[in-house]
């Protein structure tokens, strides 16, 4: 079935409303890791939706409470790396939970507290890039944490060229994409590629236009930046599209125009590919509320498509794509911090 033609299904609410929370999903089940609580404090939360019977069981409780960890899964264990702690400042800890046993263990703590790491999983291992540091200055880390039945290790990589937080992680073509992210209030356009094979690092062209709560997508010919909010608050959301050949490697050029532009102005919202056709959902618009349209760019022709909207606007949502289905869930609606959870696919 045509990605146009997927619909959208409620799912059961997670147990109470929640922010800034870390998605991952194992053996058919999505597990929400941390996030904030409707005051806006980090919680400890571990909940999983059980994706065949459609149904929430609350799990033993991260030891610590933090919101943003990053967070992967793999052979029956979930790693929560890092994030923003009670204080509002970033944290060092490392926990790994066990599925099976339902128990969570501290491990060796981050070199320093950390928050805002771009990250992805490969091999069985939770690669991390970045971050912003408790000094809130940004840092060039690049390792990563591997999970394997002989137990876990940390493992470090030549730093980035750049260092900054809040970035966009992608692995593909054994390579590691990375775009974007913040060095303090200042948005950067920083596009440089880690090579597995030649363990080496290249910087690619920079990203035509300074945004933040952006998002970016990559499908197998291309990489794009999508909406996000200009340098000035004043300026607010925009509509950009920009798209980047990945054929070309380093020598290739940043396309946009007014015809690739999205529908609707947009920032904050929530972002995946399908089919390599890059799907747009929800966020904030320039009216300072949540928004519930969804739109589908097709690279190849250059062109928007509108599908039905969401079951109710919302932005700051936790998303995830899982056997072909974009999961997004609480986030912030017109009404507030919800508990809500919604899935887009084929039925």
């Amino acid at each position: 079935m045509a990605v146009s033609e997927h619909t959208w299904s409620s799912l059961p609410p997670m147990e109470a409303p929640r922010v800034y929370m870390s998605l991952t999903c194992f053996n058919n089940v999505l597990y929400v890791v941390g996030g904030c609580d409707e005051l806006g404090q980090p919680v400890n939360l571990l909940e999983a939706l059980d994706l065949t019977t459609k149904t929430w069981t609350k799990l033993k409780s991260m030891p610590s409470k933090r919101a943003a960890p990053s967070v992967a899964s793999c052979d029956g264990k979930i790693v929560a790396i890092g994030g923003v702690g009670p204080s509002q400042a970033p944290v060092d800890n490392v926990e790994l939970y066990n599925i099976a046993e339902n128990k969570w263990k501290k491990m060796s703590a981050l070199s320093e507290p950390l928050m805002g790491m771009a990250s992805f999983s490969k091999d069985n291992k939770i690669h991390i890039f970045g971050g912003m540091g408790v000094d809130t200055n940004p840092r060039d880390h690049f390792k990563c944490f591997a999970i394997s039945a002989s137990g876990e290790k940390w493992q470090a990589f030549t730093p980035m060229p750049s260092a900054r937080y809040a970035a966009q992680a992608f692995h593909k073509n054994n390579k590691a994409y990375v775009l974007g992210g913040r060095q303090g209030k200042f948005p950067v356009t920083h596009f440089e590629v880690y090579d597995f094979d030649s363990r080496s690092w290249t910087k690619y062209p920079d990203i035509l236009s300074q945004r933040v709560f952006l998002c970016y997508a990559i499908t197998d010919k291309q990489v794009m930046t999508l909406g996000g909010l200009k340098p000035t608050a004043q300026q607010g959301f925009c509509d950009t599209c920009e798209m980047y050949p990945l054929d070309q490697q380093e020598r290739g050029e940043w396309q946009t125009n007014k015809k690739m532009s999205l529908p609707n102005k947009r920032g904050d919202f929530s972002c995946t590919t399908m089919d390599n056709q890059v799907l747009v959902v929800g966020g904030l618009g320039n009216g300072g509320k949540p928004i519930s349209s969804v739109e589908l760019f097709d690279p190849e022709s250059k062109k928007w498509k509108r599908l039905a909207d969401m079951p109710k606007e919302r932005s700051t949502a936790g998303s995830i794509l899982y056997q072909g289905k974009f999961f997004i869930i609480g986030g912030v609606t017109v009404d507030g911090p919800s508990a809500e959870c919604v899935v887009f696919g084929c039925t």
